[in-house]
């Protein structure tokens, strides 16, 4: 079933009017055989976490088309790229990671990941399945939707091991730093001013 494009709720095929808002549906039939995802292909795609993500994928339906809003993601904010691997979106991550790594802009992308966290990962669902569509015949697909979709399990304990070692690194560099403040003839180099 296809989405209303104005409340972002599921309809049947064919009909002329949403039953949920009553907007007129122009076209039930898609211009390209991918236009229009299922509740259920989205639900296959995303897995066990379904429904939190469709509820905030309805955020993005509005008027005619789809279309970014501000919806909040915890796990986007707090975990940045190692949500976005565990999500499937390996260039995002890429990117993520690299930002990760800048101290001026970290604090910064930490809320704007929050903000637009589900709408990326709206827009990656949305292009992987119009992408699988295009390409199978009149086949089930929600077995091959749910592997390309879903979660990949290993990051979680990636993630766990890379935010032990950015802890470590940082305990070890409190713990030189008062370990060199202890020595009496400690004194700063002569670039640095105070």
């Amino acid at each position: 079933m296809p989405f209303c494009p104005n409340c972002g709720k599921t309809f049947d095929q064919g009909n002329a009017f949403c039953p949920h808002c009553g907007v007129k549906i122009l076209s039930t039939v898609p211009a390209s055989s991918g236009d229009l995802i299922a509740e259920e292909e989205f639900r296959a795609f995303i897995g066990k976490k379904a429904d939190h993500y469709l509820s905030k994928f309805q955020s993005f339906f509005g008027g005619a088309n789809y279309g970014f809003a501000i919806t909040w993601s915890w796990s986007a904010c707090f975990l940045g790229f190692i949500w976005m691997l565990y999500r499937k979106m390996y260039l995002w991550a890429l990117l993520a990671f690299f930002i990760a790594f800048t101290p001026v802009a970290f604090p910064l992308t930490m809320i704007g990941w929050g903000i637009v966290g589900n709408y990326i990962y709206f827009l990656h669902a949305r292009k992987k399945i119009i992408d699988y569509k295009s390409r199978q015949t009149q086949m089930s697909m929600a077995l091959p939707l749910s592997e390309l979709g879903g979660v990949n399990r290993w990051v979680g304990f990636v993630g766990f091991i890379f935010l032990l070692l950015l802890l470590s690194i940082l305990v070890l560099g409190v713990l030189l730093i008062f370990h060199f403040l202890e020595y009496q003839d400690f004194s700063l180099p002569k670039f640095i001013e105070i």
